[in-house]
């Protein structure tokens, strides 16, 4: 495997934030209501745009020349049941603490609602976690720190996610930007921490579309400061996870015992 430039992230990030801006500009400008069939066909391609353009700079850089090569490594089927569990504890975080916390609204919306959403989800958040997970987070250069890191593609996520809240049919987290991007921080730490037991992006990928899901049933809402404790509970619990994953990783290499074998 060829040896990746360190600013290559970087140039991912700018290109794929450029051209969802473009794309939802040429939806405001010739679509603003929504109503066409191409401005759904446009807005499916702006989440997948973060995918889209990981496999372009993957294949570019050689790192995996062939189409098949790309699609095993980043749906790699045989992921361990940690990786699913935590994948599960992403939403039961995020929707738990908030109802705790008394910062959820029910939208009376029945389960089956949700059940019916659900598919819909891969096309509407699922699949950019090939792009910020499995393409971004392995490759930025941000390594020394798990945290830091997290802060890094969490700027990047936010601001990735303004052309699609722009558009006036799409509900946002919030309205306001610092509660929204304190929702952005607390996802990037706990889907960065089942990328870190993962080695593709399904798991990842399951998350992401169960948090969606259940919005159809519950909203988080914007009040600033349950935002900010949920976030530091998502935080605290994500470093721990990881912490407890590495250090268990580095004795099982040092005794030759492969990960997840047991």
């Amino acid at each position: 495997m060829k040896k990746q430039p360190p600013l290559l992230p970087c140039y991912y990030a700018l290109l794929t934030i450029a051209c969802t801006f473009l794309t939802g500009q040429l939806i405001l400008w010739l679509m603003p209501d929504g109503t066409s069939v191409w401005a759904s066909v446009l807005f499916i391609f702006m989440n997948l745009l973060p995918m889209l353009v990981a496999f372009v700079f993957v294949r570019i850089s050689g790192e995996l020349p062939g189409i098949g090569e790309m699609i095993k490594a980043a749906f790699f089927p045989r992921e361990s049941w940690r990786a699913y569990v935590a994948a599960l504890a992403v939403p039961l975080v995020y929707y738990g603490v908030s109802v705790l916390l008394g910062n959820v609204t029910f939208t009376g919306a029945p389960f089956s609602a949700a059940v019916a959403y659900f598919p819909w989800t891969l096309l509407q958040g699922g699949l950019e976690e090939v792009g910020w997970r499995w393409y971004l987070q392995t490759h930025i250069t941000v390594k020394k720190s798990f945290a830091l890191k997290m802060l890094v593609i969490s700027a990047i996520w936010f601001v990735w996610h303004i052309p699609v809240y722009r558009l006036p049919w799409v509900t946002a987290g919030s309205t306001n930007y610092l509660v929204f991007y304190l929702m952005i921080l607390g996802n990037t730490f706990t889907l960065g921490a089942v990328k870190e037991l993962s080695r593709g992006s399904i798991p990842c990928i399951l998350a992401h579309m169960l948090i969606d899901t259940a919005a159809a049933c519950m909203l988080v809402e914007s009040d600033l400061t349950k935002v900010a404790l949920l976030a530091g509970v998502e935080i605290v619990l994500s470093v721990i996870a990881v912490n407890r994953f590495v250090g268990r990783q580095k004795r099982q290499s040092r005794g030759g015992v492969p990960l997840g074998a047991e």
